[in-house]
């Protein structure tokens, strides 16, 4: 046999032990194996959040992301671990959640689950790496969509199943109003005493998730004048229309105030403002007036609209 001929055959044997080689690798033997693992993903961020109103109450959908670690005997299912999710959560705390995963060993797919009581439970689907595989699983934990995932299990737990019919259809979402309103003030003398001054009333409004108004802080400013010293006795809000008097329904609470020179300006705040008392001044505020009494007689501004900023 001439040299180039067993050259020429040596290649080939080595070319048909590599192919073999590459083709059991390829053709690997199929096998399957548990998948478990417990995690928490509580660092919250990129959140938006809304709520609006169905047939049956309030629903808030959040979408964000949430950030934690996975502790798992397979390298694959451990490490960092990030979920990006949509939930959509009644008052009544039944709903559900769609998102998708992915952890430092290399992990990635999605995970749909039902929510009931602050409770999340259902399937995780994905894939695997190195070597590569598919991974269902089911996936159950505590969740909130401002809070994220704690006390979480995958493959394992405890938790009690829950499921949820939705019927999807028209949420009409709160109305974006903004917090902060303000009422601008012309105050006139009452008395024999002259005076005037310019203010306003401003209030910062915190609302309910249903958009329902919880409270406020009111801040009450007068830029006063009179023609000589004078001593403020008060500054409250009344109600009553213009023309008439009527009781004091806030009281900015200034004390007894001795100003000689008979001009200046005044702030005060007050916390924790009625949301019915709030929600009665937005509704009519020209049925309510500000008035800064003194020892003599007194400035009154009937309120006008409030301007939302």
């Amino acid at each position: 046999m001439s040299r180039k001929r067993i050259v020429a055959l040596a290649t080939a044997v080595a070319a048909l032990a590599a192919a073999s080689v590459a083709g059991a690798a390829y053709h690997r033997a199929q096998s399957s194996q548990a998948a478990a693992a417990t995690f928490a993903a509580t660092t919250v961020s990129h959140s938006k959040a809304h709520t609006c109103t169905g047939s049956d109450g309030t629903y808030s959908e959040t979408t964000a992301t949430y950030a934690g670690t996975a502790a798992s005997s397979d390298s694959r299912l451990a490490g960092n671990l990030t979920i990006r999710a949509h939930s959509v959560v009644g008052s009544d705390g039944l709903g559900w959640l769609d998102g998708s995963f992915r952890t430092a060993g290399g992990t990635h797919g999605n995970v749909h689950a039902a929510l009931s009581g602050g409770h999340a439970v259902g399937t995780l689907v994905g894939e695997v790496r190195k070597p590569e595989g598919k991974v269902v699983a089911s996936i159950s934990g505590d969740f909130t969509p401002a809070g994220g995932f704690s006390a979480g299990s995958l493959g394992t737990g405890s938790a009690a199943g829950a499921g949820i019919v939705f019927q999807r259809g028209t949420c009409t979402k709160a109305k974006n109003q903004r917090s902060v309103t303000v009422s601008h003030l012309d105050f006139r003398s009452e008395g024999a005493v002259h005076g005037s001054g310019k203010g306003s009333l401003t209030l910062d409004v915190t609302r309910n998730t249903d958009g329902s108004i919880a409270s406020a802080n009111a801040v009450f400013y007068v830029n006063y004048r009179f023609g000589a010293p004078t001593t403020i006795t008060g500054l409250a809000l009344h109600q009553g229309a213009k023309g008439q008097t009527g009781a004091v329904v806030l009281d900015a609470g200034t004390g007894t105030i001795v100003d000689t020179d008979g001009g200046g300006n005044l702030t005060k705040q007050v916390t924790g403002v009625s949301g019915s008392l709030v929600q009665a001044l937005l509704a009519s505020p020209h049925g309510y007036y500000v008035e800064l009494t003194t020892a003599d007689s007194g400035l009154r501004a009937q309120l006008g609209g409030f301007d939302r900023r």
